[in-house]
């Protein structure tokens, strides 16, 4: 740990020689604790055995108010993914039961979700006109469950901390966007485009202007307006059951002179309970959906565990991410074989079921219980829904996906971090869903790679009573002297070995000295092109006179010295262990050297007071 430092009008640091303190940050839920297997495999067991009256009537009340809210949701995804709106009251129903038993999260509701259903529609679209759809569709959430599933058992959740928050809120704007506009054809009431690159889709569908439906462009504006107007009392009010009711409505007074669509027009609700179907296993269809099933995962991951660990913060709780990846893959793989569409963790319900006094996992079971209770009892008043009002809820959907608050706070922090969100809308957008999160997550990789490359070294002189660094700028006139000190700090890594190596070049050509003394004891980490670039400019160095010392050197460093048979270049009396005093190791290095130095030793006026002050009693 570097000592702390002040800075002076001239650019210089001051370094204290006192030691410094520790202090440690522990926040409840940011740290992942393993489970037991066998414990993995029953979660919700400990709550059951806890369960009493209260909590079932807190459950019940929190399941049956989301469900009210969540129905129509459901039924909007699944239109969005292309597939009969059926299956997106299945998913409901059974993945929320699944991963809240077998999750991490007693809040976290899991189920058909936007980023979800775009990139189901966009990974099956090849398979459009393929009789087997569904079952493809099927074999998706099959695929999904599987990647999710084997990144938990792998305990592999700690991948979660690798994907920027730039890239998300970039791949969400990009989401929203696609949502908000790519069931406009159903919003305009005209035949949708087949054209396959979204822009020119959109121009396409505006191009039939002359043909819209007033009455279907009425009500879904109607619905949209109805949900921004009543946005804040949304989690109190079902705004979008009562909303949707009002298009019913409405759509059956128009129907003796103007044609509505409606829900029943595309794909009938049924009555019944999903029954059990196999997924399509054709390979060539497997391998089509492959980089389409690993984004759903993935994105679904990050939703899903970020949502369950802000709640879980707001009780000061903990959620497990190994276990939370269990769970939703578990519940997609069950899915898969009940009709359900891939889905993942749903803020918005999650939210409600939190604020409507959930106090178990099992809020989620009974959630899963009154969505199939509708799909038994209310088929004949789902069916009646037009299809332009649920493009007017997806209208509303989409633009409150862009976060705008958000987004100016990126721009505000960091261009890097903008770019990568800018760069990952446009991909989603212009190019293709699926690659939109990847991009991101590779531009900020890049990005994370520029700033890691830069070398930093900084040239410590002695001053009255303490030591001072000064970034070392290569290039600049340095005066020679036979002793120089410099400190290293940061992760030495292959990318910037050369620099390494150029640099300690240029000073031992620029100053000339006899004795260089490099401290790494703010150096994080030496893999193997750079301890090969040190070692490779001592072997040179000390065949043209000169000596290189290392200070501060951590014991794991010191046995990679040992290991590499390194001692014959530097010896055991070339390098200075760290020990619990900050600055010892470097001061016990420096008084060696220079009270073994003759007397006609060219030393910068600096290290020739600090030789003097050495001699001093």
């Amino acid at each position: 740990m570097a000592s702390p430092a002040s800075r002076r009008p001239d650019g210089t640091e001051q370094v204290s020689l006192a030691r410094p303190g520790r202090s440690l940050l522990n926040l409840p839920g940011m740290h992942v604790h393993g489970r037991h297997a066998w414990q993995a495999l029953r979660p919700f067991i400990p709550e059951l055995r806890a369960y009493n009256a209260a909590s079932l009537r807190a459950d019940l009340q929190a399941g049956l108010t989301v469900a009210i809210f969540a129905v129509p949701q459901a039924i909007a995804y699944a239109l969005l993914a292309g597939v009969p709106p059926a299956h997106g009251l299945f998913a409901a129903m059974v993945m929320s039961a699944i991963a809240a038993l077998w999750g991490s999260s007693r809040f976290l509701n899991t189920g058909p979700t936007n980023s979800a259903a775009l990139l189901t529609a966009a990974a099956v679209a090849p398979f459009i006109h393929d009789p087997r759809l569904l079952t493809i569709v099927y074999t998706m959430t099959l695929l999904v469950g599987l990647f999710r599933l084997a990144l938990g058992l792998l305990r592999m959740g700690v991948l979660v901390e690798f994907v920027p928050e730039s890239a998300f809120l970039g791949f969400t704007v990009g989401a929203g966007i696609l949502i908000a506009f790519g069931q406009l054809h159903h919003l305009l009431g005209v035949e949708p485009s087949h054209i396959a690159w979204f822009p020119q889709r959109l121009v396409d569908i505006v191009g039939r202007a002359t043909d819209i439906n007033p009455a279907t462009l009425a009500i879904g504006l109607s619905v949209a307006a109805i949900m921004f107007a009543t946005d804040r009392i949304s989690r109190r009010i079902p705004v979008a059951l009562i909303a949707l009711a009002l298009a019913a409505i409405a759509s059956s007074l128009l129907s003796p002179t103007l044609a509505v669509p409606l829900v029943r027009d595309v794909v009938p609700l049924p009555s019944t309970l999903p029954v059990p179907t196999w997924p399509c296993l054709d390979l060539a269809v497997i391998h089509v959906l492959l980089p389409g099933a690993l984004a759903v995962a993935i994105i679904g991951l990050i939703e899903a565990v970020s949502i369950g660990q802000s709640l879980a913060l707001k009780h000061r709780e903990e959620i497990d991410f190994d276990q939370e990846f269990i769970g939703q893959g578990l519940s997609h793989v069950v899915a898969a074989f009940l009709q359900g569409i891939p889905g993942s963790g749903s803020f918005s319900r999650s939210m409600l079921l939190e604020c409507t006094g959930a106090r178990t996992r099992l809020a989620n079971v009974y959630f899963a219980g009154f969505t199939a209770l509708a799909l038994l009892l209310a088929p004949g008043l789902l069916n009646r829904i037009p299809i332009s009002a649920l493009a007017g809820m997806l209208i509303y959907i989409g633009i409150k996906l862009v976060d705008f608050r958000r987004i100016w706070r990126v721009v505000q922090t960091s261009w890097a971090d903008a770019g990568v969100l800018v760069l990952t809308c446009l991909t989603t957008v212009l190019i293709k869903i699926e690659y939109g999160i990847f991009t991101g997550m590779l531009a900020a990789a890049l990005i994370h790679l520029k700033r890691t490359r830069e070398l930093h070294l900084a040239e410590i002189q002695p001053g009255p009573g303490h030591f001072e660094e000064c970034a070392y700028e290569p290039g600049e006139a340095h005066a020679p002297s036979d002793v120089v000190a410099v400190a290293v700090s940061g992760d030495l890594f292959f990318g910037i070995a050369h620099e390494l190596r150029r640099v300690l070049r240029e000073i031992a050509t620029a100053q000339r000295p006899r004795h260089l003394v490099l401290r790494v004891r703010r150096t994080y980490s030496i893999d193997y092109s750079c301890w090969s670039a040190l070692l490779d400019f001592a072997d040179a160095y000390q065949s043209e006179g000169g000596r290189l010392y290392l200070c501060g050197v951590r014991p794991d460093f010191e046995r990679i010295i040992g290991h590499s048979h390194a001692r014959a270049i530097l010896a055991p009396s070339q390098v200075y262990p760290a020990d619990s005093h900050i600055m010892r190791g470097f001061e016990r290095c420096l008084a060696d050297i220079l009270t073994s130095l003759p007397a006609n030793t060219t030393l910068s006026p600096r290290w020739q007071a600090y030789r003097v002050s050495l001699a001093q009693p």
